[in-house]
C-alpha cells in the first residue's frame, strides 16, 4: 500500500495499473498480477499458465529493460531468436516504462512518451507487456531500485541483461548481477560526444547533423556513458532536401528497421561466449554483417515523410537466416 495525500486512506498500487491491467486480463486469463516489496509503483504480471515456456528450455538466460517501439522489437528480434535458435537462449524477465501511472519515475510528461498522446502510450505499453506474456515471460512494470526488484532478478537468474529505451537509471547492484554484462541500445553517436541523455533526436537537430546511428554500450550509473561495444552503419535521417524533420517522432520511426538484428547479433555473440564458458562482458561486437543489405539501404535512404506512424513495427525472422 501507499500513502495518499495528507488526510486521505492508503492507495493500493495495483488500482493505478487498472487499464493496463483490463486490457492484458482481457487478452488472456489466468494471468496474475501482484505488487512487488518496495516499489512506489507499478506491479508483476505473470503469464498465464499455459503460456509458461518448457522449463528445460536452456541456453543464455536473458532479460531485458525495455519500452517504446524500440524496445518492443528488442523483445519481438529476442522471441524470433529463441524460437529460429532453440537451446541457445531463453527470454526469462522484462522490466518496462509505466508512463501512464502518475506514480512512475518516468510518466507521460517525460522523455520520448511526452511526445505522443495517451491512446498511442496505452497501446504501445500494452504491446511491450503483451509481447513478453505471450512468451511466457514475466513483466515488471516498477520501480528497479528496490530490495524488492533484486529479489526479483535473483529468480530470475540472468545471464545478460539487454536494456532498450527504458527510462529508469540503473544502479551496482543491477550492473554487477549478470556475468556477460549489461548493455544499452542508444539511437545517436555517444564515441563522439552526440545525443547522450533523453533526447538524442533534439540533440542531433540542433548540432545541424542529418545523420546518426545506434551505439550499443555497457551500461553504467552515469547515464550513457559506459564504454562502446558496438556502432551501426550510418542512418540518413535527413528528407531528399537535405532537412531533418522537426517532429523527433519521426527521425525516431527512421531508426526502427536495424533494431530487431542489432539485437540478434548481441545475443547471438553472447551465446556463443555463454557456450565457450567464457565469463565477463563483450568490449567489441562487429555488427556490420548482421544488417542485411535490404535494410543498409533503408538506413542510407532520405526520409520520405514527416509524419509519423503509430503503426507497431515488426521483426521479420527471416533477418535471422544470416546467423
Amino acid at each position: 500500500m501507499t500513502a495518499g495525500m495528507s488526510g486521505e486512506p492508503p492507495v493500493d498500487p495495483l488500482i493505478r495499473e487498472a487499464e493496463l491491467n483490463h486490457r492484458v486480463r482481457l487478452d488472456r486469463g489466468g494471468r496474475q498480477f501482484r505488487p512487488v516489496a518496495d516499489s512506489r509503483w507499478g506491479e508483476l504480471i505473470l503469464p498465464a499458465p499455459d503460456e509458461s515456456p518448457a522449463a528445460d528450455a536452456g541456453g543464455l538466460r536473458v532479460v531485458l529493460f525495455a519500452s517504446y517501439e524500440f524496445g518492443y522489437l528488442a523483445i519481438e528480434a529476442t522471441k524470433a531468436y529463441v524460437r529460429r535458435f532453440p537451446g541457445r537462449a531463453q527470454l526469462v524477465g522484462l522490466a518496462t516504462d509505466d508512463p501512464m501511472n502518475p506514480e512512475a519515475r518516468i510518466s507521460r510528461k517525460k522523455r520520448v512518451w511526452r511526445l505522443i498522446g495517451g491512446e498511442e502510450i496505452v497501446a504501445i505499453e500494452t504491446a511491450v507487456v503483451e509481447s513478453a506474456l505471450v512468451a511466457g515471460c514475466p513483466v515488471f512494470t516498477g520501480e528497479v531500485k528496490t530490495d524488492g526488484f533484486r529479489a526479483l532478478l535473483d529468480d530470475w537468474q540472468p545471464d545478460a541483461i539487454v536494456s532498450c529505451v527504458f527510462g529508469q537509471i540503473i544502479d551496482v547492484a543491477i550492473i554487477d548481477r549478470p556475468p556477460y554484462g549489461i548493455y544499452n541500445f542508444h539511437p545517436s553517436d555517444l564515441a563522439h560526444g552526440i545525443g547522450a541523455g533523453p533526447t538524442p533526436a533534439e540533440d542531433l537537430t540542433a548540432r545541424g547533423l542529418t545523420s546518426t546511428v545506434w551505439t550499443i554500450h555497457h551500461l553504467t550509473e552515469e547515464v550513457d556513458a559506459g564504454g562502446v561495444v558496438a556502432v551501426s552503419p550510418s542512418i540518413n535521417v535527413a528528407d531528399a532536401g537535405g532537412k531533418v524533420p522537426a517532429d523527433p517522432l519521426v527521425l525516431y520511426d527512421k531508426l526502427l528497421p536495424p533494431v530487431g538484428c542489432l539485437v540478434a547479433c548481441l545475443l547471438d555473440a553472447l551465446y556463443h561466449r555463454f557456450a565457450l564458458a567464457a565469463t565477463g562482458q563483450l568490449d567489441h561486437l562487429d555488427v556490420e554483417a548482421a544488417l542485411p543489405e535490404p535494410i543498409k539501404r533503408q538506413l542510407a535512404a532520405p526520409i520520405r515523410t514527416h509524419s509519423h506512424t503509430t503503426e507497431l513495427p515488426t521483426f521479420d525472422a527471416t533477418l535471422l537466416e544470416t546467423f
